[in-house]
């Protein structure tokens, strides 16, 4: 079976594997930030917080900048919250240990993903108002790219679940 080469998916596909290095710490926080304000927080669970402190609203935030910037293990994502600035930005001084990170993604993989597809899609957008994207009609567009954007959002989910369980084999 061969798949369609697109304007979309080839373009979506030539974004960096570490959105810091095309936007920038700053400007992917930025969209992160903007990302975790469209989940619906009403679905976590107050009383299963891993720490005083830790909200799951951070915690989705640490998740998605950390699987946007390709830092997916959970121990990889506890080491920056100590020695990555913006990651300790992000956790203000309420650092979850490598478990909660994984029972929070596990738990919460829906929620998850959402921000990230909303980062890798705005991201898209940059690069396409950069004029480093095609753009050929808007009909089949928006299908495209979501399409696109689902599998590398699964993906980006998948590796952060595989590392964890590779790290455990230790």
């Amino acid at each position: 079976m061969t798949t369609k080469n697109t304007p979309v998916n080839s373009r979506i596909q030539d974004l960096p594997s570490d959105l810091s290095r095309f936007l920038g710490e700053r400007g992917l926080l930025k969209l992160v930030l903007d990302a975790v304000q469209t989940v619906d927080s009403t679905r976590f669970v107050a009383e299963q917080q891993p720490r005083p402190g830790c909200r799951p609203q951070m915690l989705l935030t640490l998740l998605a900048y950390c699987y946007t910037a390709k830092i997916y293990g959970s121990r990889d994502i506890e080491w920056a919250t100590r020695n990555d600035r913006t990651v300790r930005y992000i956790c203000a001084h309420n650092f979850p240990d490598w478990q909660a990170l994984r029972r929070f993604r596990r738990q919460y993989r829906d929620l998850v993903e959402q921000p990230l597809a909303y980062v890798f899609k705005q991201a898209w957008a940059i690069q396409f108002d950069r004029g480093e994207a095609d753009f050929l009609g808007y009909d089949w567009f928006e299908g495209e790219l979501n399409r696109d954007i689902d599998r590398i959002v699964r993906g980006r989910l998948d590796v952060a679940a595989l590392m964890d369980g590779a790290e455990s084999d230790y």
